[in-house]
């Protein structure tokens, strides 16, 4: 594990923990609208908090790209391929939707 990856689950863990507490904290008789302004809060805050993460991964894009090292279009299959095995999905169905989504825009766009 990176020292990013460690820091991104130190915070991942403490944002979580303040939200479980802020939640606990909060009386049970909120208003829809209350509801909505504290997850946008919480929403907020936990975007800004991966910003800096977001800027590393541009950089690391920015780094092979300009060292040659990888085109975009080889960066962006390569991530694609790691979420798939991430997320353990299968192949053998993915591949049977894919055809199966690739002939109904085929048919679409000929219309």
């Amino acid at each position: 594990m990176t020292s990013t990856q460690k820091r991104f689950k130190i915070l991942k863990g403490t944002i979580r923990k303040e939200i479980i507490m802020n939640l606990n904290k909060e009386d049970q008789i909120l208003t829809t609208e209350e509801h909505l302004s504290n997850f946008v809060k919480e929403f907020s805050a936990i975007e800004d908090a991966m910003e800096p993460f977001k800027e590393q991964r541009r950089d690391l894009r920015e780094s092979y790209s300009d060292n040659g090292w990888l085109s975009k279009e080889e960066m962006r299959l390569a991530v694609k391929a790691y979420r798939l095995v991430k997320s353990d999905t299968d192949m053998e169905q993915l591949t049977e939707y894919f055809n199966k989504l690739k002939k109904t825009v085929r048919m679409v766009s000929h219309v």
